[in-house]
């Protein structure tokens, strides 16, 4: 059985391992590869819950960040980073780090700002 398996409940839990290590200062820079999927994959599982009616995930964006620029943000980042048949020079640059870090600790601080409860317990874990 592949370690991440063994190791996570579930692969909620998995992604949000993968977001929080690219907040951290000294991270293993793989994660940063493939931010732009998890980001995404998480964000649609925990709006899902946090919002179960049946409206777009640009609302629930909205909703979550209640600030559009983030919004515009994670869709630009998630949408980029997940996609390179339409614009293949964006495989032959490097990822932007700087940027992946400080929109993984935005959404982390959300999270915990929003919802303690599930924070903490997300955090317990992957630990």
């Amino acid at each position: 059985m592949p370690s991440f398996l063994k190791k996570y409940t579930t692969e909620f839990n998995y992604l949000f391992h993968q977001i929080y290590k690219c907040s951290e200062e000294n991270t293993d820079h793989e994660c940063f590869y493939n931010f732009g999927n998890n980001l995404r994959k998480f964000l649609e599982v925990y709006l899902f819950y946090k919002y179960p009616a049946n409206i777009e995930s640009s609302e629930k964006l909205t909703m979550f960040f209640n600030d559009e620029t983030s919004v515009a943000l994670t869709t630009r980042i998630s949408n980029e980073l997940s996609h390179l048949e339409e614009i293949f020079d964006r495989s032959i640059r490097p990822v932007d780090i700087p940027e992946i870090k400080k929109l993984a600790t935005y959404v982390l601080n959300r999270i915990q700002t929003t919802d303690k409860g599930q924070y903490d317990a997300l955090l317990l874990s992957i630990r």
